[in-house]
């Protein structure tokens, strides 16, 4: 097992897998660049923890399984406020050469994605990439969830109806027109 310091962010994709080595580590969320586009204040968010363990499939082809985890502050789609979700990405890639990547596509559900085997595979990007695919599409609280609450809510305990509004702008608009005459 190897500790990958912060700094590191490329490895040996071919060596990790033939070898079986595990590398573990952790990234500032801060540090990815498209990620920080999706989560409240980035800068603050702290680090995700990652296992990254080389080793076969079940047909001797070499893989990667990559195991991230960590806790991230989103934008709650319902009330535009922080949303925290808890991060568990567990996936395995399969190495194949370059060459032989668009032949090796395969719409299995089953069998593992495949990328590029690399001797500089950049590491952080592949987090990356597993982080922004594991997110949910329109992250929200629970329906009910006393952290989330809709804009008449943070006006007060009254509803207010588009309708209703309507009809005084109705009101409104004769009032104007009869005062004229």
């Amino acid at each position: 097992m190897v500790h990958v310091p912060e700094q590191v962010h490329v490895i040996d994709s071919v060596k990790i897998a033939s070898a079986g080595q595990t590398l573990r580590g952790a990234l500032p969320v801060a540090g990815f660049e498209r990620l920080r586009d999706t989560v409240c204040d980035a800068a603050n968010a702290g680090n995700v923890d990652y296992e990254v363990a080389g080793g076969a499939d079940a047909r001797a082809r070499p893989v990667l399984r990559l195991k991230v985890s960590g806790r991230l502050e989103l934008q709650c789609q319902r009330c535009l406020g922080g949303f925290e979700h808890a991060l568990a990405v567990d996936t395995t890639v399969r190495l194949v050469p370059e060459a032989s990547l668009e032949a090796e596509h395969n719409d299995d559900p089953d069998e593992p994605e495949c990328i590029a085997a690399s001797r500089e595979l950049d590491l952080a990007a592949l987090i990356e990439d597993e982080i922004l695919l594991a997110l949910p599409m329109y992250p929200r609280h629970n329906v009910g969830d006393s952290a989330c609450r809709s804009d008449a809510e943070k006006m007060g305990s009254q509803q207010v109806s588009a309708f209703s509004v309507l009809g005084q702008l109705d009101t409104l608009k004769h009032k104007a027109f009869t005062s004229k005459e």
